[in-house]
């Protein structure tokens, strides 16, 4: 699923994200070393605004790449395979991702 605007040269929804050597504030990092965790990661571009508090949880992950330029994220499923993705900030979009997979709770609907 992808939020708008969509996040040119990242992988699409369903593909499974490539490791690759990234900075999260420290010495460099393998990402797939990051990710093996249980839970949803979601993965800020560096200048990315943070993610709405509606799509924090137990059962969710920020990491902020600070070597990746621009606004945009990217959400891995726990199975490493790329589930949602932006170019900049969709909470709406992200939340309701989120709540679809039981991430988080679902949000309030609106009359």
């Amino acid at each position: 699923m992808g939020g708008a605007p969509r996040l040119r040269g990242a992988p699409r929804p369903g593909d499974r994200l490539p490791d690759a050597t990234v900075s999260v504030g420290g010495p460099p990092r393998r990402l797939h070393g990051l990710l093996a965790r249980p839970g949803v990661h979601l993965l800020l571009q560096r200048d990315a605004d943070p993610p709405p508090d509606t799509a924090l949880g137990p059962r969710v992950t920020v990491l902020r790449l600070t070597n990746s330029p621009g606004r945009g994220l990217v959400a891995v499923r726990p199975d490493g395979h790329v589930g949602f993705r932006c170019g900049t900030a969709d909470p709406a979009g992200l939340t309701g991702w989120l709540a679809l997979i039981g991430a988080v709770a679902s949000p309030p609907v609106r009359p």
